[in-house]
């Protein structure tokens, strides 16, 4: 069963992808990363069922939550879903995913504290 999840999609330089808030996603993450492979189509070269473009700088993922940590605000998970494997890897980072949230941060409940 599909369920709806609010996203919004961004470009950051040469990448695209859409952007989660991390509260809108499944906890568990073997489960999440199943629902970010339907969101961009993977495994399929031509990811034609989803939002990925059949490409890597197309097939990523933004990730964002409330910080948890003293001095931590914000939190920026980036996931970059290959397009022709069930993989989804969020070691790597991408810079123009985490330029791309600084457009997104006044769009979501999410925004940084200001501190005195």
């Amino acid at each position: 069963m599909q369920k709806a999840i609010k996203t919004m999609l961004m470009r950051g330089g040469t990448s695209k992808g859409p952007f989660f808030l991390a509260d809108n996603l499944p906890a568990d993450i073997a489960q999440r990363d199943r629902v970010l492979l339907a969101v961009m189509g993977s495994p399929d070269k031509r990811q034609i069922d989803g939002l990925g473009g059949s490409n890597p700088l197309t097939s990523k993922v933004g990730i964002v939550s409330t910080g948890t940590d003293p001095g931590v605000d914000l939190n920026f998970l980036f996931a970059q879903v290959l397009v022709d494997k069930a993989v989804v890897d969020t070691i790597p980072n991408c810079g123009n995913m985490l330029a791309a949230f600084q457009n997104l941060q006044p769009k979501t409940r999410i925004h940084a504290i200001k501190h005195p």
